[in-house]
């Protein structure tokens, strides 16, 4: 009822600068003559300032009560210099209110500052930050900057760091005493190195912030399946445990087998490249029958090496597979290479040793294998 009463009187507000406006014609329902402890002008300011559907305000409006703009008009003002959009704040508010009233700059800019300062995007920060607004809750010198530090020992680069905030903020919510700390102890007491840490830390930091029990049951399944605790392999096993049952698991190795490999070939090739399970049945089938099919691969061959199947069949293995045979034709190529060793070459490396020094010889090659030109192998 009372959401549709304030619905009549309430005005729509551009942006201005950056924030939202209260038009300046006419007044604020505080200016006239309201108590400042009804939640009209509260609500008022959550719609004109900081763009809430009247819904969300009102709702907002029972956990805040707005007695001034001076704070909320600062924090508005620092959250878009720092690169909010209009839809971030209005996010950022609807999940934190009392943001606005928190002091601008003594309590949000030096968080804000920080973040900048290790390399953080504004336009990550910004993101990220409306989502879990807790970061900003959190102490600076006894919460963000203790993670920042514990995470820079591990990863030893800001880049990293910065890519553990923008994958798994949840991390900088939940400081470094708590999952994560436990999750690393127990993988270094497994046997588990530093570089498997780092690496699970870079790859999927939200492992990390799994429940002890649970993961310690991922370590477990893995290292019962025949990880060896001590590879980096392993954290890539534990990246694959945790986003499959094992129904799914035995699913996708039963597809390898009708592809031709044998069931100690399907589990060599998982112990190998554990990460081959995590392609999709229709990526499996089209890898395999290219490799075999046009190829010319024997199943057991491409077992040995299952990170074959993770390259792109139109953009990686046809293309380089018909400039091996056009170079095998000018006898170009040496007959001892093998196109396994073609396939695993960088980008650069391998247009630069064959594309670039034969192009002379062979016209229209990098046209060949930019796709541009269509010929028979």
């Amino acid at each position: 009822m009372f959401a549709a009463i304030f619905c009549r009187r309430i005005l729509s507000a551009p942006r201005k600068d950056g924030i939202f406006t209260v038009p300046s014609s006419g007044k604020s329902p505080a200016e006239g003559g309201g108590s400042r402890s009804d939640p009209t002008f509260t609500i008022s300011y959550l719609t004109n300032s900081c763009g809430l559907s009247l819904n969300d305000a009102v709702s907002v409006s029972n956990k805040l009560r707005i007695k001034s703009r001076h704070s909320p008009d600062a924090v508005l003002d620092l959250l878009s210099q720092f690169g909010f959009t209009n839809a971030q704040i209005s996010k950022l508010v609807t999940k934190w209110p009392l943001v606005l009233q928190s002091r601008a700059d003594e309590t949000l800019l030096p968080k804000l500052q920080f973040l900048r300062s290790i390399g953080v995007p504004a336009a990550v920060s910004a993101e990220k930050l409306s989502v879990y607004p807790m970061i900003l809750q959190r102490s600076l010198e006894k919460s963000l900057i203790p993670t920042y530090n514990y995470l820079k020992k591990l990863l030893r680069f800001d880049k990293k760091v910065v890519n553990v905030f923008t994958r798994s903020p949840r991390a900088f919510v939940l400081g470094c005493c708590g999952a994560m700390s436990r999750n690393i102890a127990i993988l270094r007491e497994r046997g588990a190195p530093e570089s498997s840490v780092s690496l699970l830390l870079n790859n999927q930091p939200s492992l990390l912030m799994l429940g002890g029990e649970s993961f310690a049951a991922l370590v477990d399944r893995a290292a019962e399946m025949g990880f060896d605790t001590s590879k980096v392999i392993f954290v890539l096993a534990l990246q694959v445990f945790a986003n499959m049952s094992d129904s799914t698991l035995q699913r996708k190795m039963g597809v390898y087998r009708r592809c031709g490999w044998s069931e100690s070939e399907t589990m060599d090739a998982f112990l190998k490249h554990p990460l081959c399970m995590n392609l999709s049945e229709k990526k499996i089938k089209s890898s395999m029958e290219f490799l075999i099919g046009e190829a010319g691969f024997e199943a057991h061959e491409v077992a040995r090496c299952p990170v074959l199947l993770g390259y792109s069949v139109e953009k990686r293995m046809r293309p380089r597979l018909i400039v091996s045979r056009m170079l095998e034709r000018k006898e170009l190529l040496k007959k001892s290479t093998s196109f396994i060793y073609l396939l695993m070459m960088s980008e650069e490396k391998f247009v630069k040793r064959y594309i670039v020094e034969n192009q002379d010889r062979i016209p229209h090659l990098l046209d060949v294998y930019g796709g541009n030109v269509s010929v028979e192998i």
